[in-house]
């Protein structure tokens, strides 16, 4: 019979439901069997227990934006005041990486972000090296391979194109999908194949949406920063003709959008976009420390949560942020967002962002039958002060996996 092990301390923070003083966490073969008070789970004749004292028991996290691929870029790229100039700089150091450079860089960050406390991410990636590195990690994953071709305007199949996704490994594994980079890279019909190629698959879409001023241009316009990138990579067709909207609107009339859609960033929206994307179920996944060190601006979360539009976090990558700890990126929107429920904020890093993958019957909250990916966190202060308490000291990066730990509760 495989053993009961109980797992207690000073709060337990189950997402779903507030937190629980002198809480406990029951569990057996890596799934989570019982939560609640000690004084109740103490009615039962579990196995062992321990207590692990003044801190809180919490879900591991959600990342649900990233770039692994990029990690070896840390450190190499100045913040920019415009995401143009941020962006030219990545593709031209991305291009110089030696191959070593970049797997070894996989690896580092796919460390750093379990030892943060994250159990699932979404990873974007461009060369598929990640893959095979992220299924040996012990993460939870979800694998976007990302598409770009603003010039590729034939109907024919998406692998013909994007040789990996023809890859056994990539067909057969159930968390692989195909992303658009973005509205000013892919072309309408691209959007078409990507998003055919995923709903043949049962498959969620991510695209970078509405991250810059130049992008919301050159949609309307057709001109400016973008363009001349295109042209500059020999990816502009003369024959183009901007669609004169927003970029979700963009996207909602070639069928884009939806419940099965991470749209990255969301910074540039309307008032009518927010409304557009709540109506759809469009999930925005945020990521506020990259977008201020790309100049990209900053996501106004009190007016997309005010829209109903549903919402997750990412850290995108390190050639855009100093680490992988979404405590860091829940700091952030704590200052800036005050008013905004702390116990709201945790969900975006845990609940919601499981949700957005389709993932959340297994993670982001500590329920019954989920898996028991357990972090604790020191925090030895009363209800007042607890949420800062906790997030400082998930900032800090004070967390620590409790048995069995993520190896054995993914299932990538």
């Amino acid at each position: 019979m495989v053993p009961i092990e109980v797992h207690t301390a000073r709060w337990v923070v189950p997402v779903a439901t507030p937190p629980i003083p002198e809480g406990a966490v029951a569990v057996t073969d890596g799934r989570i069997i019982a939560v609640g008070p000690a004084a109740d789970l103490r009615q039962q004749p579990w196995d062992t227990w321990e207590d692990h004292g003044d801190g809180a028991i919490l879900p591991g996290l959600v990342n649900a934006h990233t770039h692994l691929e990029f990690a070896a870029l840390r450190g190499r790229l100045a913040p920019t005041a415009r995401l143009g100039d941020w962006l030219g700089a990545a593709l031209a150091a991305f291009a110089a990486l030696p191959c070593d450079d970049l797997l070894e860089g996989i690896e580092r960050a796919a460390r750093e972000a379990m030892g943060f406390g994250t159990i699932l991410l979404a990873e974007v990636s461009n060369t598929g090296f990640s893959l095979p590195l992220l299924r040996r990690s012990g993460l939870a994953y979800h694998y976007f391979f990302e598409c770009l071709g603003f010039d590729l305007l034939h109907d024919g199949p998406l692998e013909a194109d994007f040789p990996f996704l023809a890859a056994p490994g990539a067909q057969a594994d159930p968390h692989v999908s195909a992303a658009a980079h973005a509205p000013y890279s892919v072309s309408a019909t691209l959007f078409g194949r990507i998003a055919a190629w995923n709903r043949d698959r049962g498959q969620p879409s991510s695209v970078h949406l509405a991250e810059s001023r130049e992008e919301v241009d050159f949609l309307v316009h057709g001109q400016g920063f973008f363009r001349e990138l295109l042209i500059q990579r020999q990816r502009w067709y003369e024959g183009y003709r901007p669609p004169g909207c927003s970029p979700a609107v963009y996207l909602d009339g070639l069928g884009f959008l939806g419940p099965h859609t991470l749209a990255v960033h969301g910074l540039w929206l309307t008032a009518a976009d927010r409304e557009l994307l709540a109506r759809r179920g469009t999930p925005v996944v945020l990521c506020p420390r990259s977008n201020l060190f790309t100049g990209a601006g900053f996501p106004d979360l009190a007016a997309l949560d005010a829209a109903g539009v549903p919402l997750a976090l990412g850290t995108d990558s390190l050639a855009s942020n100093q680490d992988l700890n979404l405590f860091r990126e829940l700091e952030v929107l704590r200052e800036r967002f005050p008013a905004v429920p702390p116990e709201r904020l945790l969900r975006l890093a845990t609940l919601d962002g499981a949700a957005a993958l389709g993932r959340e019957a297994d993670l982001g909250s500590l329920e019954p039958g989920k898996g028991a990916a357990l972090l604790f966190l020191p925090c030895d202060a009363g209800a007042e002060d607890f949420w800062d308490h906790l997030v400082a000291a998930g900032a800090a990066g004070e967390v620590r996996w409790l048995s069995p730990g993520p190896k054995e509760t993914c299932h990538a």
